[in-house]
């Protein structure tokens, strides 16, 4: 900084010697003119003024998070969402919601995909795009930075299940877990996911029907106790009088026979316990690789069955409430081709 005439300042730029007018103003500021200049010129970080830092929003993203209603959510919606948010809250939790940019977004979004998380990523932009609307509705942010972002492809890795690969896996079931057939049989003839077939209760009867309600949908269903798949020879009745048949009491149709460390005889199966007895199984029946279907597969393999067997609402079964989500479970994902069906007269 130069004082060419009394109270009147310039700055010289090191980088090229050009020069500046601050022209005639406090000394003070002049001098943090200056130093502000010199410490961009030379690559250094600007920092703000006191008086800009004390009208600067102080809520973070992290406030924001706490701000986040819960409303009528699934237990299991929140316990996803609180993993979700601690993701978000590590990454850029202490951001100020003000200050947060697309490129903040952006760039947390790559180092997941990065990973191969491609899924998760999906599950983080919409969270983060739900967390920036809350953020306007509070007065925090003006606009939705996540909303530029883009949306991850994610390819499906696994594979559809056949039936001959459940009866190989149903086979070796009895020697991971003696419960494990029972659950196999109540899913695959039901058409129900692993939450509804845990809390599936012996009471749950009604007129002839099983009356459930999906965990994760809210969907209840009505499900006729004469409903057969032919190809296994079995009714939902048989399945049920199965399940019952262990001689354990029990409130729950399909829960442990022996007790363990964490559950005593009769207790209900927890959800994780159902996909990792059912990966048990299915290795020893010499179904592996990083594409191999999953407990959650035989939703797909009912549909599937019972389309080709004819007479039966799959649609209303699953509790599907839209033809689109249908028809995804429908899809074989290329283990068959295409047939088309024709009626004859």
């Amino acid at each position: 900084m130069h004082e060419p005439r009394p109270g009147y300042y310039t700055w010289r730029d090191p980088r090229d010697g050009k020069t500046y007018v601050l022209g005639r103003i406090d000394l003070a500021l002049a001098i943090f003119e200056a130093q502000e200049a010199n410490a961009k010129a030379i690559g250094g970080k600007v920092t703000k003024s006191l008086a800009d830092r004390l009208d600067t929003p102080r809520e973070t993203i992290g406030d924001l998070l706490d701000k986040m209603p819960i409303g009528k959510a699934k237990p299991e919606t929140v316990r996803h969402r609180k993993y979700v948010d601690s993701a978000i809250r590590d990454e850029i939790g202490k951001v100020p919601c003000a200050a947060l940019t697309t490129k903040h977004v952006a760039d947390m979004l790559e180092k997941v995909e990065a990973r191969g998380k491609m899924q998760w990523a999906v599950h983080i932009r919409s969270r983060m795009r739900a967390v920036c609307r809350r953020g306007m509705a509070l007065g925090w942010m003006d606009k939705n930075p996540a909303d530029a972002t883009d949306k991850a492809k994610v390819t499906v890795k696994r594979r559809r299940l056949t039936f001959e690969e459940f009866q190989a896996i149903y086979e070796k079931a009895p020697q991971v877990a003696l419960w494990l057939q029972n659950a196999m049989l109540l899913a695959l003839v039901s058409g129900q996911d692993r939450s509804t077939i845990a809390r599936w209760e012996r009471s749950f009867q009604q007129d002839g029907h099983a009356v459930l309600t999906r965990g994760k949908t809210g969907v209840r269903i009505a499900i006729p106790l004469e409903l057969r798949m032919d190809v296994l020879g079995m009714s939902l009745a048989d399945v049920i009088a199965r399940c019952r048949s262990t001689g354990i009491v029990s409130k729950y149709l399909v829960h442990h026979i022996r007790p363990n460390v964490n559950a005593p005889k009769g207790a209900a199966i927890k959800i994780k316990t159902f996909t990792s007895k059912f990966k048990e199984a299915r290795d020893l029946a010499g179904i592996t690789g990083d594409d191999a279907p999953t407990f959650h597969e035989m939703r797909s393999l009912t549909k599937r069955l019972y389309m080709e067997q004819g007479g039966v609402d799959t649609k209303a079964l699953l509790g599907h409430m839209t033809d689109a989500i249908a028809d995804l479970y429908a899809n074989s994902r290329g283990l068959e081709p295409l047939k088309v069906k024709i009626s004859t007269r």
